[in-house]
């Protein structure tokens, strides 16, 4: 594998379509917004735009429907049934087989799971120490702690910690570090002054364009599942993995959160006047967006799932009988079941 046929990305590519605030306008997600480093990133007329953007990748690891991407998806068409191997850009000491990345901060336990699908070994070089002084300001422990939630056998991930490369006597590297701590102050200070104006023309022109492009929102899950299913990973039945399970309290099956889910997680099922709203954890992102449309308020996260249950799919969260209005003469459903005749809008 040479790393010349994989050239890291130089801008984020943005897909507005996919943002939440585009699918419902009940949705209130801004996360990326409000974890960006360089707060570059901006919402304006329903388009996402981001300014002085260092492809740290952290939007891209938290955003649910994949509306920033740098690397990730590119790397998954990349020699693909082959091992793959990952280090970051700026790592010296990594084998020269790794792809160089922009950062590795905008892959999630789920992207490289991802990955994982498509190649039958994933090696990640990380350098602790090189990303606490990078500017991206990366908490390496953050991933190692979430990966290991999952449970993976080192024959499938393997995660390598290395030390940087040491070329100069310590006050002689304390030297350099103070310049060039100056040197990218004043350099940034000069960047942010002089050409931000011609920065913002140059990102609106360059993200318009993806703006009103849309990729299929992909169930980040999936490839977890069928991981389990084709039993390429181990199944540790009482295991918690970091997905809650979804409750229904109350409900008539109105099928708003059902119009609105982005990956189809949450479903109404007929038959023979019966209706069930069964969810399916494995294509769940955990948008939010069917909590924030319930009329009701009648969707909830309880417990963390266990890897069983995660495979029991799909799961039933309510059923009704239909029933017939006494008032309008209309059908009706209604979960809970109880003895009411009347449907809600006659009683309102």
């Amino acid at each position: 594998m040479s790393q010349t046929n994989f050239q890291k990305s130089r801008q984020l590519s943005i897909y507005s379509g996919n943002c939440l605030r585009n699918i419902s306008p009940m949705a209130q997600c801004s996360t990326c917004e409000q974890l960006c480093p360089e707060h570059a990133l901006s919402f304006q007329d329903n388009r996402w735009q981001a300014v002085n953007c260092s492809l740290c990748g952290l939007c891209a690891a938290i955003c649910p429907t994949q509306v920033f991407q740098i690397d990730q998806y590119r790397i998954i068409q990349y020699q693909q049934n082959e091992p793959l191997s990952l280090c970051c850009s700026q790592n010296t000491t990594a084998p020269d087989k790794a792809l160089r990345v922009n950062c590795l901060q905008q892959f999630s336990p789920l992207s490289l799971l991802y990955l994982l699908y498509h190649h039958p070994q994933l090696t990640l070089y990380i350098t602790p120490e090189q990303c606490s002084r990078c500017r991206h300001n990366w908490y390496v422990q953050g991933l190692l702690q979430q990966l290991g939630q999952y449970q993976l056998p080192a024959d499938r991930l393997q995660i390598i910690m290395q030390q940087p490369e040491t070329q100069a006597s310590a006050p002689e590297n304390q030297r350099r570090e103070l310049f060039r701590g100056l040197f990218q102050r004043t350099e940034e200070h000069s960047r942010k002054t002089v050409v931000n104006t011609v920065e913002k023309l140059a990102a609106t022109f360059s993200s318009a364009e993806a703006a009103i492009e849309q990729t299929e929102i992909f169930p980040v899950r999936l490839p977890l599942y069928a991981l389990y299913v084709k039993k390429q990973l181990p199944v540790h039945a009482e295991a918690e993995l970091p997905f809650r399970q979804m409750e229904c309290t109350i409900c008539n099956f109105c099928s708003a959160c059902t119009r609105v889910c982005p990956t189809q997680a949450l479903n109404i099922q007929e038959s023979e006047q019966q209706k069930q709203l069964v969810f399916q954890p494995e294509l769940c992102i955990n948008c939010n967006l069917c909590q924030s449309v319930c009329m009701q308020h009648g969707l909830q996260w309880s417990d963390f799932l266990t890897q069983q249950q995660f495979l029991q799919t799909p799961q039933l969260l309510a059923h009704s009988t239909e029933k017939i209005c006494t008032e309008c003469e209309h059908e009706f459903y209604q979960w809970p079941d109880s003895d009411d005749s009347v449907c809600r809008f006659c009683k309102h």
